[in-house]
């Protein structure tokens, strides 16, 4: 059985939201093989998610084109 944490965080940008996620991994309490990403249409059916949700996902779990950091003028700020 595995648990599910879902933190319902506000963000102006997807920007700050990667802001915060990025510094979450510098310091170790997000893990290094996950991403931040826009959801799919799948997790929209099943989980009801919106264009307005971002979700953490293993890296290798997504497609890499919807990962916030992707061809949106983000980039990892490492």
């Amino acid at each position: 059985m595995s648990y599910r944490l879902h933190l319902p965080l506000d963000f102006e940008t997807p920007t700050e939201a990667l802001a915060w996620f990025d510094e979450g991994q510098r310091q170790g309490l997000v893990p290094a093989d996950v991403d931040l990403f826009y959801p799919d249409a799948l997790d929209t059916a099943q989980h009801g998610f919106t264009v307005r949700d971002l979700i953490v996902r293993r890296s290798r779990d997504r497609i890499a084109s919807l990962a916030v950091r992707a061809g949106r003028g983000v980039r990892r700020g490492r």
